[in-house]
């Protein structure tokens, strides 16, 4: 299946597997109860997901409102975190392209979790709550030329099937997770399948930390996923470098609805996905592969989540289509030691060093006019030794555009391509302000190659 449809289930896969026997299903609350850490502090029960830390100076705590006295750790412990993440934009293109208009926009994602292991209220479950708001102008992507969004990180919370619309205040996720066991579980709900971004340690963060460009940030051909509806599957955990996620879906859009009135309207989409992490001589690395089957589906829009021109792309008859794709991504060089699998939904390499990482996907030609993409890149942590925080990359992407799936009165060329590199600045751990350069090769022969230039803030609080 398309990383974005199972990078929440992967998330939750590494945080369970990490937690090992504190998280594990039917732990003696009693115990838990009576345990003290080394200051004298009641320790909390365990739970799905871990704590926190909220602590800290200004300069050092990784979210800007920090601890309230020492308040949030306190309702962690009893189950119940909550962040805002906000990240605002200026860019534009600034050469070539259609427009050299700069855009001023932002979106704010408000994370709520309700962790009902930890509250002594059901073991095993966790009940996640995400809602998200668009202001501003949105993006100059639809300026580039291309088909596919130059910045990721302003897709949402859109309403993909009006073109350039966007919602004050949208619900992306609601949803459900059982785990039955430490190696079992289900979730179900409506599921915000972008998340945490894709399960990439240098190609992750949803286009608000590292790259900007879609094509580097998932498969292309997975812009026919929709970004909110409903679905249920398993968690599959059998150690805690690998995890396994199935699940079954509703193929309709409802970013800002609940999907019921018209959930039969695009069929259903079965997705089922894979992630592995090892170590290669020491140097952790990791694998991903996805299958995506749309059945029954309406095929008479273009998809769910480019929000620029489609004009001279042919619609499709069929009720069927499939994507198929790999990535990976591996340290080449790592400053210090670590044990155990890294995180990949908290949008930062974990460790102070670079690496490498690629994706190749096809799609059914029948019915997606991005047949094949791939993508190839570097990326890392502290260049600067004196930066330890500051993050850095450089990326390719290449797509293969079906040439029957395009009218033959459009001036389509057979693909398209660019290259892009950021450098993000940590101001604090809290405050992140980076540069982005991409140069894009336009799809539409009438349209010249563009130079798109960004700024991003991103502030946790």
């Amino acid at each position: 299946m398309s990383q974005q449809i199972t990078v929440f289930c992967v998330g939750l896969a590494f945080a369970l597997a990490g937690l090992g026997a504190s998280g594990q299903a039917g732990a003696d609350d009693a115990a838990a109860d009576k345990a003290s850490d080394k200051n004298g502090t009641p320790a909390s029960r365990p739970g799905i997901v871990p704590i926190p830390n909220y602590g800290g100076g200004l300069g050092e705590r990784a979210y800007l409102l920090g601890d309230f006295g020492g308040r949030r750790t306190e309702w962690a412990n009893n189950g119940f975190q909550f962040d805002v993440d906000t990240v605002s934009w200026a860019d534009s293109v600034v050469d070539g392209g259609q427009s050299g208009a700069t855009r001023f926009g932002a979106n704010l994602t408000y994370n709520f979790t309700i962790d009902l292991m930890r509250a002594g209220i059901v073991p095993g479950a966790m009940i996640q709550v995400r809602a998200e708001s668009l202001v501003g102008d949105k993006s100059a992507s639809a300026n580039t030329g291309q088909l596919t969004p130059a910045n990721t990180a302003s897709l949402s919370p859109t309403n993909y099937n009006v073109l350039g619309a966007g919602y004050d205040l949208a619900l992306s996720q609601l949803s459900w997770l059982q785990m039955f066991s430490e190696r079992f579980g289900v979730i179900f709900g409506k599921l915000d399948l972008y998340g945490d971004g894709a399960p990439s340690e240098f190609a992750g963060g949803r286009g608000r930390t590292q790259f900007m460009n879609w094509s580097l940030n998932y498969p292309t051909p997975a812009l026919y996923v929709p970004s909110s509806t409903l679905g249920a599957g398993v968690v599959v955990l059998p150690n805690r470098d690998l995890s396994i996620t199935s699940l079954l879906l509703s193929g309709t859009q409802c970013a800002n609805s609940d999907c019921f009135e018209d959930l039969d309207d695009k069929g259903g989409i079965w997705a089922t996905n894979a992630s592995y992490q090892y170590r290669l001589r020491g140097l952790p690395g990791g694998v991903n592969g996805s299958f995506t089957y749309f059945f029954d589906k309406d095929f008479t829009e273009l998809g769910s989540v480019t929000f620029v021109s489609t004009e001279g792309l042919k619609t499709s008859t069929k009720r069927e289509s499939w994507i198929v794709g790999g990535s990976f991504w591996q340290y080449l060089s790592v400053k210090g030691t670590h044990e155990g699998p890294v995180n990949l939904t908290n949008k930062v390499p974990d460790l102070q060093g670079w690496g490498i990482f690629g994706s190749l996907t096809f799609a059914d030609n029948r019915t997606n006019p991005w047949k094949t993409s791939l993508n190839l890149g570097v990326g890392g942590r502290g260049i600067i030794s004196k930066r330890p925080n500051d993050l850095y990359g450089m990326g390719y992407f290449y797509n293969d555009l079906e040439k029957t799936l395009i009218e033959e009165t459009a001036n389509f060329d057979d693909h398209g391509q660019g290259v892009e590199a950021f450098y993000n600045l940590a101001i604090t751990n809290a405050i992140r302000l980076s540069a982005n350069v991409q140069y894009l090769s336009s799809v539409d022969r009438d349209i010249d190659d563009s130079l798109y230039v960004a700024g991003r803030l991103q502030v946790l609080f």
